[in-house]
């Protein structure tokens, strides 16, 4: 099982790397501009997701500005603020649902990211999706159910995407 899990996984990897670089590079650029215009970069998950939010804020490369969005944020929001927003399925209702309210209340841009089966429409819900391409277990057993469910990991890896690509915009700047 484990092989089958291992080789699934690195596929999955690969076609987040391959299949969402323009979408993390328009994200990270938009992401940039947060920065250096001095504005929040507030992350928001839910589920399991949250391993997004405590990656941003409390792992080795912590994000630039970033703060865990909570109800005090709302009033907080600016129009130069970002709000990354990752949920296990792009289209997730309570994800869908916080998404169009952090556009109402404020014109700042938000970035989802999250597993997107083919039903999902989501152009007006936020400014950029990045597909983490996790939709179902990988591993197939005999009664034809899967296990093995990476959400978080291919999340924490379109995390880590969106995170070396911003600073590697960043650094751009700063040279100059």
């Amino acid at each position: 099982m484990l092989k089958i899990f291992s080789t699934q996984v690195a596929g999955l990897l690969k076609s987040i790397s391959d299949k969402e670089e323009q979408s993390i590079e328009e994200a990270s650029r938009l992401l940039a501009q947060t920065f250096l215009s001095e504005g929040t970069v507030h992350f928001k998950g839910f589920g399991e997701m949250e391993a997004v939010v405590s990656e941003a804020l409390y792992g080795e490369n912590q994000f630039r500005q970033a703060v865990a969005f909570s109800d005090e944020s709302w009033e907080k929001l600016l129009p130069v603020d970002s709000v990354v927003v990752a949920t296990r399925f792009v289209n997730d209702e309570e994800a869908v649902a916080f998404c169009a309210k952090v556009r109402q209340m404020a014109d700042c841009h938000v970035i989802l990211m999250g597993g997107r089966g083919k039903e999902a429409d989501l152009e007006t819900t936020a400014d950029i999706v990045i597909d983490t391409k996790a939709v179902r277990g990988l591993v197939p057993l005999d009664d034809g159910s899967r296990l093995g469910f990476p959400s978080g990991l291919t999340a924490l890896f379109a995390y880590y995407a969106l995170f070396l690509t911003t600073e590697e915009i960043l650094e751009e700047y700063e040279l100059d």
